[in-house]
């Protein structure tokens, strides 16, 4: 037999209204009544139901998220620290991928407010001022992960991509490489890309040895990896070590100079970033820098969720504070037994 709220009024000896003001929490009941009515709910199992429960809130309680890129192991991992942290929360997911196209992320911001999502996680700001005007235009909660934001209201959850980088190059340059390569991300991706190659070209030019034609550029995918490669064995000498600006691009990297005969990492040494899973079980297993991709989406939907259950006109700016997270340099046998030329 189907509970219902009449049930619960009837059984609590208070009115519909009254259990109704207890589930949405919308108006002020007496503690006493309050836990009889709560008392009755539990020995019940009473589940409201979700589509009347947000007509009466005004709420969906979904939460939109648009990825760039749903095949990629690193947003995976960050839709599994979301997942993980909403699983006994009253809140579902809608989740969409733009391929990396500014358009596409216009169309399903407009989308996700047509299905009335009550907040907007988005993975980087990657995005032109159309973009960001429609981001403007969503007047609801939004938070950004991976990047800085060009709005100031919304709060991002990121690393520091360009100390990362940096910390990378130099750990390289540490074991003694001087011809160090580097296969970038797109300098229109002002984070994965950009900031990542400015930490490796500063740490390289602070040491005189940053050399333009050792660079090439890549979109954070195992082919790119492998072309580059292609293209920097190509040189008259091959650098010693290439740093890449993800997983994939390494990986492929490494396997187009290991079917040319190299040896990794006696002869070429590599480092990625992001620490994806396929990076420990590649042989050889690859260096790399470690985002906690889990923590990101953990925080990100604590933090959205913690602004849309505020009360309403209330301002704090607790909840808009941004958060930079702990990046780690992770060795393993592409650069380990290096010793450099």
């Amino acid at each position: 037999m189907k509970i219902t709220i009449k049930d619960i009024a009837d059984r609590a000896g208070v009115s519909k209204a009254t259990v109704s003001r207890v589930l949405n929490n919308s108006k002020p009941v007496s503690e006493d009544v309050r836990n009889k009515v709560l008392k009755v709910i539990e020995k019940t199992n009473f589940k409201p139901n979700a589509v009347a429960r947000s007509l009466s809130l005004k709420k969906s309680h979904l939460i939109g998220i648009i990825l760039p890129d749903l095949s990629n192991p690193v947003f995976s991992r960050i839709i599994s620290g979301i997942e993980n942290y909403i699983r006994d929360k009253d809140y579902s997911l809608l989740i969409t991928a733009t391929d990396f196209n500014a358009d596409m992320k216009i169309q399903h911001i407009r989308i996700l407010k047509d299905k009335g999502v009550d907040g907007l996680i988005l993975v980087t700001d990657h995005g032109n001022d159309e973009f960001h005007e429609e981001l403007l235009n969503f007047k609801k909660p939004v938070v950004m992960i991976g990047s800085d934001s060009a709005i100031e209201t919304i709060p991002v959850v990121k690393i520091d991509n360009y100390r990362a980088a940096s910390e990378a190059t130099q750990y390289l340059l540490d074991l003694g490489h001087q011809r160090i390569a580097m296969i970038r991300g797109p300098l229109t991706d002002p984070h994965s890309g950009m900031e990542r190659y400015e930490g490796f070209k500063n740490t390289m030019e602070s040491k005189g040895l940053f050399n333009p034609d050792l660079i090439v550029e890549g979109w954070y995918s195992f082919d790119d990896g492998y072309k580059g490669m292609t293209s920097l064995l190509k040189q008259k000498n091959a650098p010693s070590a290439v740093f890449c600006a993800c997983d994939l691009l390494a990986i492929g990297a490494m396997k187009c100079a290991l079917e040319q005969g190299y040896r990794v990492p006696e002869e070429i040494a590599f480092i990625g970033f992001d620490d994806v899973e396929m990076s420990r079980m590649y042989n050889p297993s690859l260096s790399t820098i470690r985002q906690p991709f889990e923590e990101k989406g953990k925080l990100a939907v604590r933090q959205l969720i913690e602004m849309l259950e505020r009360p309403a006109g209330e301002v704090n700016p607790e909840l808009m504070k941004s958060h930079t997270l702990t990046h780690r340099l992770i060795v393993r046998q592409s650069t380990e037994k290096s010793h450099g030329r």
